[in-house]
């Protein structure tokens, strides 16, 4: 299939580099990969349906009760279950943002509106005006931080818009994957208030700050108690696997894992900005582990296809809600690379300095 909604898509041709997803450059952490090791014994019994152990420390992990918390198979599975659940009639998504929300919300025939971030604002959310468009009854679906732009809403704000779905009878589904990310996540979530939100809903995934992706494990945690029960009953009863489980058990004890990433992550990521610029690329400003940028000269060409030559993947936006090719072949296209390791970095760079039309003219 040559048309991939999202990224990471290694399993056709020879891949030696993946910067098309997010995951954490540090790699599974050692302590989970020994769990991991230890507990395939355990992996002929079927899980826990009530991942017990592991809303028990999710629960002592983010100061919150268990009962708010409710476990998955990754977040998108929990974006579909509270779909199904609810049936909400009417939406407002970010464009551009996250596509599972708006594939989630079409299946039972949701109205959906957009509200257009604009890309001389570096794609940044305002808030103020978001409440302004925001309709009685309405859901809205904030990636926070937002993927592909990186930027994230800080908390007081996420308040405000609490708030308003309050007032509005609406309700508010915050998409928190990538807030371990942030320099300081805590200024940046709604965690500590939840209790005070019946109509919020937070979503975290071990996918890509434990590097877990392909074990699947993520996370909801409700205003509302009974929308948590609720929650539990809509998926299948082993959607959380035993090695999963475990994982993320083991994920939760590692102390120093999250604190090392966010320093590696900054400085490779001012690292890859002025690379990325010295290049031609056109940079916006991220606050995260992937970076958003443009060619606007159309100097590189197709840069996917042509960097999966050299066995290396990053993110062609183009099938992003507002982020498709301006006009003809003379318009921009949007790129989404990941953060990595510096020799990693180095390898995508040197890469992509190669397929300037300008350098292979001089070979």
């Amino acid at each position: 299939m040559e048309y991939q909604l999202h990224g990471g898509d290694i399993y056709h041709g020879k891949i030696a580099l993946d910067f098309s997803v997010n995951v954490n450059p540090l790699g599974l952490p050692c302590g989970v990969q020994k769990t991991l090791r230890d507990s395939v014994e355990h992996w002929n019994c079927y899980p826990d349906p009530e991942c017990g152990e592991l809303k028990k420390r999710l629960a002592e992990h983010h100061g919150i009760e268990q009962e708010r918390i409710v476990c998955g198979n990754g977040a998108a599975d929990l974006i579909y279950r509270l779909v199904l659940l609810k049936r909400p009639k009417q939406a407002l998504l970010l464009s551009p943002t996250f596509s599972e929300y708006e594939r989630a919300l079409a299946i039972d025939g949701c109205q959906i509106r957009y509200y257009v971030l604009r890309a001389d604002q570096d794609y940044r959310v305002n808030v103020w005006e978001l409440a302004e468009h925001l309709a009685e009854g309405d859901w809205l679906f904030l990636c926070n931080p937002n993927n592909p732009t990186g930027l994230a809403v800080p908390g007081e704000q996420l308040e405000f818009l609490a708030e308003i779905c309050q007032k509005k009878q609406g309700f508010l589904v915050v998409d928190e994957c990538f807030c371990e990310f942030l320099d300081q996540p805590e200024k940046y979530t709604l965690m500590e208030q939840i209790r005070n939100y019946p109509e919020v809903i937070l979503l975290r995934a071990f996918t890509k700050s434990y590097a877990m992706a392909g074990l699947r494990l993520g996370y909801a945690i409700c205003g509302d108690t009974m929308l948590a029960k609720q929650l539990c009953l809509t998926g299948q009863p082993w959607s959380v696997s035993v090695p999963a489980q475990e994982a993320g058990v083991a994920a939760l004890r590692e102390n120093n894992y999250l604190e090392q990433t966010r320093a590696l992550v900054e400085k490779e990521r001012k690292w890859m900005e002025q690379r990325l610029g010295k290049l031609g690329f056109w940079v916006f400003p991220s606050q995260v582990n992937y970076l958003l940028f443009r060619d606007e000269k159309n100097r590189y060409g197709n840069l996917k296809i042509r960097l999966r030559e050299k066995g290396i993947l990053i993110r062609d936006c183009s099938n992003f809600q507002g982020l498709e090719p301006v006009g003809n072949i003379s318009g921009f296209r949007y790129y989404r690379t990941a953060v990595r390791t510096r020799e990693e970095n180095e390898q995508l760079i040197e890469a992509i300095r190669m397929c300037d039309r300008n350098y292979e003219m001089t070979e």
